[in-house]
């Protein structure tokens, strides 16, 4: 579940499959990953800016800005990936 408020707010949730229960690490804590915070938008740059007031890896992202590049598709789904080079990954959201 990922929320962003129109008042600046956003959450996060993810709860990883059975098969990767205990994969930890900056973002994730046995299998889950939250946290929450306030955001800001770069629309020309298509930067998103996570800043993280809490999480359940606490001090491992707590106080920290998280840029996200951001596109949406053609069906109107959200496509997030890390702003870092050293982070290879993506999410799709689907607006229900």
């Amino acid at each position: 579940m990922l929320l962003y408020t129109r008042d600046g707010h956003v959450s996060v949730q993810l709860m990883y499959p059975e098969s990767a229960s205990a994969l930890s690490n900056d973002y994730v804590q046995n299998g889950y990953e939250a946290s929450f915070g306030s955001y800001n938008i770069d629309e020309a740059k298509h930067i998103l800016t996570h800043h993280i007031e809490a999480s359940n890896t606490r001090s491992l992202l707590v106080g920290k800005d998280l840029p996200r590049v951001y596109r949406f598709t053609s069906d109107g789904h959200l496509i997030i990936k890390s702003a870092r080079p050293d982070e290879r990954w993506f999410v799709e959201w689907e607006h229900y």
